[in-house]
């Protein structure tokens, strides 16, 4: 009797946040996670953006993870408008492991809802709101003005 595969669970988000930058401390290993936002703002569009840097906390996962961060806008009309991807190798299911993301370059051709969308290997796994506004529109929450 053949035996079918098992496929692995996918690891459990503990974290997703968006923000302006990421830094890891070489001597204790600590992610410091600066200038967090949920919101935009630029005086026009199409607005092109630096770096979108996405910070991860994920747990559950078991050996060779693959990752994909993709912008998209809400309706996924666009399809993906940036994308980032990597792989992690995970070897203690127990323990919560970290992954930051940039996506430079992107651009917001209009203002609207986007999505920060968080892929392990075809499944989503985590998504992400983010508003784009131009200048003199208010928002709720944490805004930026756009580079």
């Amino acid at each position: 009797m053949s035996q079918k595969p098992t496929s692995q669970p996918e690891p459990i988000v503990l974290s997703m946040i968006l923000a302006d930058h990421v830094h890891r401390d070489p001597a204790s290993g600590k992610f410091f996670i600066l200038g967090t936002y949920n919101s935009l703002l630029a005086p026009s569009f199409p607005r092109v953006c630096q770096n979108l840097v996405v910070y991860c906390a994920l747990t559950d996962g078991h050996g060779r993870i693959p990752l994909r961060l993709v912008l998209t806008d809400a309706d996924e009309e666009l399809g993906a408008i940036c994308a980032a991807e990597g792989t992690a190798q995970v070897n203690d299911p127990t323990r919560a492991w970290e992954v930051v993301f940039q996506l430079q370059g992107a651009v917001l051709p209009k203002p609207g809802q986007y999505r920060l969308q968080l892929f392990s290997g075809p499944t989503l796994v985590r998504e992400l709101r983010l508003e784009a506004l131009q200048t003199g529109v208010v928002a709720n929450g944490g805004m930026r003005m756009a580079e």
